[in-house]
């Protein structure tokens, strides 16, 4: 008799061992799943998990004597199921040509790498503003650089500005 209960004892500590251990590896596989990468060593994470903007890191244009530029931005917005780049080149003067490039750069680990880029020009104009729809991988750091381009008769500027970044689960 003696033995039947201490059988019973011993099975319902085996149970309680064993629910035990389901249940902290359950714990484990969820804490695994919600843990990023490590944040970029560079540039300016952004205050906003769904909005970017050069504007973060004060890359308006604070125009000095003799420039063309008035102003010039970007910005990246995680809109659902896609990324939103967006550029803005604006020029003190109607100029000649008006352009942005847009890259978009992914943090692999030790550096930013532009993964694609776009380039827009508008011609006998003072401003461009234009973006770009593009696919993302989940569980990365991302970021908009661009490269902002004025050209009035013989002169031409180029200035660039980067977005802050934002984390795409």
């Amino acid at each position: 008799m003696k033995g039947v209960v201490y059988m019973k004892k011993l099975f319902k500590l085996a149970v309680v061992i064993l629910s035990l251990l389901v249940f902290l590896q359950v714990t484990a596989l969820a804490d695994e799943s919600v843990k990023r990468p490590p944040k970029p060593t560079e540039g300016i994470e952004s205050s906003n998990p769904n909005h970017g903007s050069s504007t973060d890191i004060d890359a308006i244009y604070h125009q000095k004597s003799g420039s063309l530029y008035c102003n010039y931005e970007c910005s990246i917005d995680k809109t659902g199921s896609d990324l939103y780049l967006e550029g803005l080149t604006m020029s003190l003067y109607i100029s000649d040509q008006v352009g942005i490039t847009l890259y978009l750069q992914k943090w692999e680990g030790s550096q930013w790498i532009d993964i694609q880029n776009w380039s827009f020009t508008k011609y006998n104009a003072k401003t461009i503003i234009d973006g770009q729809r593009v696919n993302y991988q989940s569980e990365n750091y991302y970021r908009t650089r661009a490269v902002h381009n004025i050209k009035l008769g013989t002169q031409s500027e180029t200035q660039n500005s980067i977005s802050s970044y934002i984390y795409v689960d």
